[in-house]
């Protein structure tokens, strides 16, 4: 029998090219620069997501006042005449249990289109503001110009949004009621 070579010889600890290296020990500042780059990275990514958050509340509302506005449209012209008829109720109707019954309804409309955010709003003796009013007729008057005097139908607001402005007759002013009665007086002498 042949001596066994391979024990008794030992050859020198060579590692192949591909062979895995030992890992560089890294260093107290390493870890803390790839822990700060880490959180910096987290923080972003929060960010990110606070932002897609905000972003989806804002286009989840804007299309809960989309609705709130289609809603609206179909029941205005139901509204109005409610409104017109309870404005030309009867003085003999006045003290009627029925009719105080429907007046009853008409509040309660109104203080469930308020609780989901439909607000009606009647200017009566307000300035005019275009954004929100709606001028149908200058009329001549002893009070400021552009004080509204009569209201012919509501508008109503969505939030800050105004769904529908309110139609009104607007104050021209005192000096509108001297020209206006200057020029009677020069017809009629």
């Amino acid at each position: 029998m042949k001596p066994d070579r391979t024990k008794h010889t030992q050859k020198s600890p060579k590692t192949p090219k591909n062979a895995p290296q030992q890992p560089k020990q890294k260093s107290r500042e390493d870890y803390e620069q790839e822990i700060g780059e880490l959180t910096a990275t987290l923080q972003h990514v929060q960010a990110d997501f606070e932002n897609y958050k905000k972003r989806m509340a804002a286009e989840h509302a804007g299309l809960i006042d989309t609705a709130k506005m289609a809603v609206l449209s179909q029941l205005l012209p139901a509204l109005d005449n409610f409104d017109r008829a309870a404005s030309h109720l009867p003085k003999e109707l006045e003290g009627n249990s029925w009719a105080q019954g429907m007046s009853y309804v008409g509040t309660q409309l109104e203080q469930l289109l308020d609780e989901i955010g439909i607000r009606k709003f009647s200017p009566l003796g307000e300035q005019f503001d275009h954004r929100r009013h709606e001028a149908v007729e200058h009329v001549p008057s002893d009070r400021p110009a552009d004080i509204i005097l009569e209201v012919v139908t509501p508008g109503y607001e969505i939030g800050e949004q105004v769904a529908r402005p309110a139609t009104v007759k607007v104050s021209a002013g005192a000096h509108e009621v001297a020209d206006h009665t200057d020029g009677e007086e020069a017809t009629h002498g």
